[in-house]
């Protein structure tokens, strides 16, 4: 049996009574009218935004930085990130979930977003580093680049207690 407003269904009642009504009014009198109105009636409000949606935003704050250091060395990716409500940050290395290792790979949110903290780098931790910030309303993201080389650890400036150096390539 067919059900209404499935394709292939019986038109409604309406429909089906107008052949009738409309013979009839040619067998009764002419000065009879026939009207048919019709009502839409919404089903959903999916496009109406609330009072809470008007607060809400996502900015990248700032774009992550390249770094290229030296084997052994310790290397900090930022995301800088900002929004209401508060986004949820992910990192990725090389477009794989980056897995925290006790004691030497971690990351943690900040009052900027979040940071991702290498110790004791690798040739093997060279890849595309991103950060994707989330908050149920939009999503931003950021990529740089860590380059883990062979050789002497870079020699920081006076005044400068950085252990790694930023590039921008």
């Amino acid at each position: 049996m067919l059900r209404p407003g499935r394709l292939g269904a019986r038109p409604p009642l309406p429909v089906l009574l107008l052949p009738l009504l409309l013979a009839a009014r040619g067998a009764a009198a002419q000065e009879t009218e026939l009207s048919v109105t019709a009502e839409l009636v919404p089903t959903s409000s999916w496009n109406v935004s609330s009072e809470l949606d008007k607060d809400s935003f996502l900015t990248l704050d700032e774009p992550m930085n390249n770094i290229t250091t030296s084997l052994g060395q310790t290397a900090e990716l930022h995301c800088r990130v900002s929004g209401n409500p508060p986004p949820t940050i992910r990192w990725f290395k090389n477009d794989a979930p980056v897995v925290q290792e006790p004691r030497r790979i971690s990351f943690r949110a900040t009052n900027y977003g979040s940071r991702l903290r290498i110790r004791n780098l690798d040739t093997t931790d060279t890849g595309y580093f991103q950060c994707v910030a989330t908050n149920g309303k939009k999503v931003v993201s950021t990529t740089g680049v860590l380059f883990v080389k062979f050789g002497p650890p870079p020699t920081a400036s006076p005044g400068s207690s950085d252990e790694y150096e930023e590039d921008g390539f």
